[in-house]
């Protein structure tokens, strides 16, 4: 953005008038006719464009460049913001199935100690035993291999925010219940959305940028007008010459032929600003399939989310009653240490499909041009 301002900034001076002066001193070791061993001058020299037919075009380029700049500063600050706001959710999952991962291994551990006491009470075989530490070494590896999980995803999240982040994170209620209660994108919202996608905008302001540089060539056939002032002085005149003089100029300039320079930049001016229009154009087209495609994806990650909260109701259940039956003999060891996995698989799909559907709905809002939280982000040109 600091370039394309000092761009236009460069344009700009098109317009102004420059001053220059100038001075000089000239000695000789023999005395000139007039007595003088040295003589000085200096100058001061005014120059004003009065007519620059390519400064208009270049300075709205310029103009539109900046606005591109801009735009697209506000685009790379949108990404970054999902990008740390999927990390957020992907950090805060790894938690849930490192907490999911403990309990099961709790679970694991309490049926282990069971299956002892129960073979020391010789009320069942040495197999349940062997079973029940089977089980409880996966656990173990699980909550090993979830430590390492959450490790890595913190070590992420950090990089994107900038600075450490202490845990634990706090679950972003306000997005689940939005995920949960958004239906359908209505026309209104996509039109919406051409104008507030930053990258929409970006691509516009590109698209004008080239379109005014197209134009300069066909403006060098229009002649350019300008005036120079100029005072001279010698502080030590010769005789005849006098302490100081002015003169004033116009000066018109008109290239007549430049030997079809103009004609070939313009039309390669042309073809970029045809290939810009045709990337806005596709990408204007793009922003309905882009919301399209993240309502139906939300969609299905929250029926997902639907049915894998039902199936953790189930499998909690499921793994208490075979607990019960367990004790009273009427289950065996394998039964046991299936439903434990079957719940800590219920539990971690849960979690999953709940970030499933977090994520979907921030594409969601991504797609609509808004921010990961807000309708906004802050510093977006206006």
């Amino acid at each position: 953005v600091e370039a394309a301002v000092g761009q236009l900034d460069r344009a700009r001076t098109a317009f102004f008038p420059t001053l220059s002066s100038s001075t000089s001193a000239t000695a000789t070791p023999a005395e000139d006719r007039y007595g003088r061993n040295a003589t000085t001058a200096a100058s001061v020299g005014l120059s004003q464009p009065l007519v620059s037919p390519s400064a208009f075009p270049l300075y709205a380029q310029a103009r539109h460049q900046l606005d591109s700049e801009r735009w697209g500063a506000a685009q790379d600050r949108r990404i970054l913001a999902f990008d740390t706001a999927r990390a957020f959710l992907q950090t805060l999952t790894a938690e849930q199935v490192l907490e999911a991962s403990k309990r099961r291994y709790e679970r694991a551990r309490a049926n282990s100690q069971n299956a002892d006491a129960r073979v020391d009470a010789q009320l069942t075989g040495t197999n349940d035993a062997t079973r029940a530490r089977v089980d409880l070494a996966g656990a173990a590896r699980e909550v090993a291999q979830a430590e390492g999980t959450v490790v890595r995803a913190y070590l992420q999240l950090e990089f994107l925010v900038g600075k450490p982040v202490a845990p634990p994170l706090v679950p972003p209620e306000r997005t689940t219940r939005a995920a949960e209660q958004f239906e359908n994108a209505a026309p209104g919202q996509i039109r919406a959305a051409l104008e507030r996608r930053a990258d929409v905008r970006a691509a516009f302001a590109r698209t004008e940028a080239l379109r005014q540089s197209a134009k300069e060539p066909m403006y060098r056939l229009i002649p350019s007008l300008s005036a120079t002032a100029q005072t001279r002085m010698v502080p030590l005149p010769a005789t005849g010459e006098t302490v100081h003089d002015e003169s004033f100029a116009l000066s018109l300039s008109w290239a007549i032929f430049d030997a079809g320079v103009r004609y070939a930049d313009r039309r390669s001016r042309l073809a970029q600003a045809e290939s810009q229009a045709l990337d806005e154009s596709l990408l204007r087209r793009s922003v309905a399939t882009d919301v399209g495609l993240a309502v139906a994806s939300l969609k299905a990650a929250r029926e997902t989310y639907r049915i894998a909260d039902d199936a953790v109701v189930s499998a909690t259940r499921n793994t208490e009653e075979t607990e019960i039956l367990y004790r009273q003999g009427l289950a065996r060891a394998i039964e046991l240490t299936d439903a434990n996995a079957k719940r800590f698989d219920a539990e971690v799909s849960r979690v999953t499909a709940k970030l499933a559907m977090e994520q979907a709905y921030l594409d969601l809002r991504f797609a609509l041009g808004y921010g990961p939280t807000d309708d906004s982000l802050p510093g977006d040109p206006k």
